[in-house]
């Protein structure tokens, strides 16, 4: 493994750890969780650069033959080196998130440890674009009703599961959810929170927008 410590091997960080490190920031966007620390992960980082560089081999070899002008020569590395990860990024990260070769494991009969953590950053992680209404129970039985959407927010910190929901609604016994008169949104602790439902219950007509 190189040393990557001191300037004089600014070069060995820029091309073999900095698109690992784009990769993962970007696949970050769509998976839940952490994002590993560089001290944490060199290795992480420097190995997913061996394997986009794996992949771009040929585009490598003609961005080498490239000299002049500079500005050309630039402009190619900085695709290479910044895009491009990017790309591959977000590839990783939409292929995970939507499971688009979980089938190959089932296929084999094969069970497989799943790429995202918890379940709490993998079902906040399958909430509908446009939103999807949820219940907490609390800690003291109390149920804390709304509407989880794009201004809402679940915490992906392992270390404190708080909750923010956009729009409370107050639910009938007769299971209607009506929205407040004022919208007001709610952060619940993730010390008060027992349990969470999800699912589509009976909305008044008009009741959200």
């Amino acid at each position: 493994m190189p040393d990557f410590k001191g300037l004089e091997n600014f070069n060995l960080i820029l091309f073999f750890i900095v698109p690992g490190i784009v990769i993962v920031s970007a696949r970050s966007r769509f998976i839940t969780g952490r994002m590993p620390s560089l001290t944490e992960n060199v290795l992480g980082f420097f190995v997913l650069s061996l394997i986009y560089y794996s992949l771009t081999v040929l585009f490598i070899e003609q961005a080498l033959s490239v000299r002049e002008p500079w500005i050309a020569k630039a402009i190619i590395w900085i695709m290479l080196i910044l895009c491009g990860p990017a790309l591959f990024g977000i590839f990783l990260g939409v292929s995970s998130q939507k499971e688009w070769f979980s089938w190959i494991p089932q296929k084999c009969n094969v069970t497989t440890i799943h790429v995202i953590p918890t379940a709490w950053d993998w079902r906040f992680s399958k909430v509908p674009r446009g939103g999807q209404f949820v219940m907490v129970t609390l800690t003291n039985d109390e149920k804390v009703a709304g509407f989880f959407g794009s201004n809402s927010f679940a915490s992906s910190d392992s270390g404190e599961r708080d909750l923010y929901i956009e729009e409370e609604y107050i639910v009938s016994k007769a299971d209607i959810w009506e929205p407040r008169a004022d919208k007001v949104g709610i952060l619940v602790a993730a010390k008060e929170i027992k349990y969470i439902e999800f699912w589509e219950p009976k909305v008044e007509e008009n009741a959200h927008d």
